[in-house]
């Protein structure tokens, strides 16, 4: 790299997590596009729910609008009964092995979300799977669409309460639904030439599994993320740098699902992607 290079990467920004229409996002990938582009981002991450088929138009359109793509991923995990999340950075999103992998996962997202209604359904509510589905279509069935859905129909005013009354562990219409252990994440990205991040770390109840999740081989955290003020930045910045892993960030933004963030709302600054691909070889 040139010494012009360098100096222009410091002002280089990303946004490493963002949901697309493929999962649980009303954005579509030329949205997202368009949209990092005109908030001036050098580089983003699509890191839809356990799916990559967002990515071949990711990869179109990252052309079109001149905005680098970071192919990700965002898997769904458990310890102890606890969900967390896993991102991925830099897998082989064409490899049809890991294609049927995250098949597996979309039929067992489906059979969940069905079994939820139906727990629901018990409750007197009056809901229609098919309805669903015909919503999310192709996109990873989530409880966001059920959520939302519960909105429609009147039975809760936000995706908040929705989540609070029917959808949460410990809640009427909640069924947990994991594949892999965090072990297990970490290996799948691994397997498939990837990078992996322990995703929103200020959500998992024991901040000492972060340390566990680092012996298990994660490569890094994300340490900047909506919400999170100064002095958490610094803590999850300190916390990378002590264990010796990578750091990442950027907004979770799921289009107008979600309105409190935006693509871009939340970056990153270009050299953390450079340490990334550092790693990988890039």
């Amino acid at each position: 790299m040139n010494q012009n290079n360098g100096k222009d990467n410091l002002t280089k920004k990303c946004d490493l997590h963002i949901h697309s229409a493929f999962s649980d996002s009303d954005a579509t990938i030329e949205e997202i596009f368009k949209t990092a582009r005109d908030r001036g981002l050098s580089a983003i991450a699509i890191t839809d729910h356990d799916t990559v088929d967002g990515l071949i138009e990711a990869k179109k359109f990252s052309a079109v609008y001149g905005v680098e793509l970071v192919e990700g991923i965002e898997l769904s995990a458990q310890k102890d009964d606890v969900e967390v999340h896993i991102l991925g950075y830099f897998l082989d999103s064409e490899n049809a092995e890991l294609k049927k992998e995250l098949s597996d996962i979309y039929i067992l997202r489906r059979e969940r979300l069905i079994k939820m209604v139906d727990k629901l359904k018990l409750l007197g509510l009056r809901l229609n799977i098919e309805e669903i589905f015909e919503k999310t279509r192709n996109a990873i069935p989530t409880r966001l669409h059920l959520a939302l859905y519960l909105i429609k129909k009147g039975y809760a005013k936000t995706i908040g309460q929705a989540f609070e009354k029917y959808l949460s562990p410990g809640k009427p219409g909640y069924i947990s639904r994991f594949k892999y252990s965090i072990e297990e994440a970490i290996k799948l990205i691994k397997n498939y030439g990837g990078l992996s991040f322990l995703a929103h770390p200020n959500i998992i109840p024991d901040q000492s599994w972060i340390e566990e999740f680092v012996a298990l081989g994660v490569d890094g955290l994300e340490v900047v993320y909506p919400r999170f003020s100064n002095a958490k930045i610094l803590m999850y910045k300190n916390m990378a740098d002590k264990f010796g892993i990578l750091k990442s960030g950027g907004s979770d933004a799921h289009g107008s699902y979600r309105d409190f963030t935006k693509i871009g709302d939340i970056t990153v600054p270009y050299e953390w992607l450079e340490a990334m691909k550092k790693k990988k070889g890039i």
